[in-house]
């Protein structure tokens, strides 16, 4: 995780993902990127599968704040974006323990068509890794076999 969730990153996450600001999420994508110039074959030979919000809440923020910099990520490396389907509106993970996340998310996303043997896994923000769970087992049977995992900021250890 190239950032911890807190001070300026976290105030610039949220104006983005809560407000649209584009010039925060622009600014994101800029530091994402050269954050992972460090690590630049992290993401080689594989498809990045942004975690998607389901309809109703990409529909009331206007926009997927997470797909928009997938979209980015993917363009600079290369590498192909898969679209999982988030098919449970889960309420929000936030304030939840990490027992209530994994109920929370569970069975939430499918594919509608086989994924390649390499994946990785991103979103903007993660604090338990729950999301990432169950996206990984929906992975799993749409056939990826590797999985990796990438968010923009890491809530930092007993925030949550």
């Amino acid at each position: 995780m190239p950032f911890l969730y807190q001070h300026d990153i976290a105030l610039l996450i949220h104006s983005f993902k809560f407000h649209a600001d584009m010039r925060a999420g622009r600014l994101l994508a800029i530091l994402l990127l050269l954050k992972l110039q460090e690590h630049s074959s992290f993401l080689h030979h594989c498809a990045l599968i942004p975690v998607p919000l389901h309809d109703a809440r990409a529909k009331l923020r206007g926009f997927d704040q997470t797909d928009w910099l997938a979209r980015r990520l993917a363009r600079r490396h290369h590498v192909p974006i898969y679209h999982a389907k988030r098919i449970k509106d889960t309420p929000t993970q936030r304030g939840l323990k990490r027992k209530e996340r994994l109920k929370n998310t569970s069975n939430a996303f499918v594919f509608d068509s086989a994924l390649p043997p390499h994946v990785v896994l991103f979103d903007d923000v993660m604090t338990t890794g729950a999301t990432f769970n169950a996206l990984a087992h929906a992975c799993r049977s749409a056939g990826a076999k590797h999985i990796g995992v990438l968010a923009l900021a890491r809530t930092p250890p007993g925030m949550y």
